[in-house]
């Protein structure tokens, strides 16, 4: 089985990790998380601006701005008894009017994505869990 993991996580990489834009599903939730710059793969040690690009949960698109999202990165096992490797609250950049957060990843390699989002207080939308995985490259 351990040599089967491998395999699985470099299989799972060709298909979501370097696919351009990241993109993951959590069963009936679609959702696409890009990094800056130019949603170029983000680097070890270097701050990556993260940002939502869009969010479909049960096939109803829900808007970014109305979310209350963190994204959570995990190098190995996902738990909610393990810390994150790092991990980001999204919030509203009036500037660019997208909802975005800086994250330090601390090595480079596969990291799973764990995105958390619930309506903000007076919005309207389901809670929602999103997964997909994302390649970080060395500095």
């Amino acid at each position: 089985m351990r040599a089967f993991l491998p395999l699985l996580v470099a299989a799972l990489l060709g298909l979501f990790g370097l696919a351009h834009p990241f993109q993951g599903g959590g069963g009936y939730v679609e959702g696409q998380v890009d990094f800056e710059p130019n949603d170029a793969p983000p680097r070890a040690g270097v701050p990556t601006v993260a940002w939502i690009e869009h969010i479909r949960v049960g096939g109803r698109s829900i808007n970014p701005k109305d979310c209350f999202c963190t994204l959570l990165f995990y190098q190995g096992q996902v738990s909610p008894r393990v810390q994150p490797d790092a991990q980001v609250r999204m919030q509203l950049n009036p500037k660019t009017g997208r909802v975005e957060g800086v994250v330090l990843f601390p090595k480079p390699g596969p990291y799973f994505l764990v995105m958390l989002g619930r309506p903000l207080p007076g919005r309207q939308m389901p809670p929602f869990i999103m997964q997909a995985i994302v390649q970080v490259l060395p500095r």
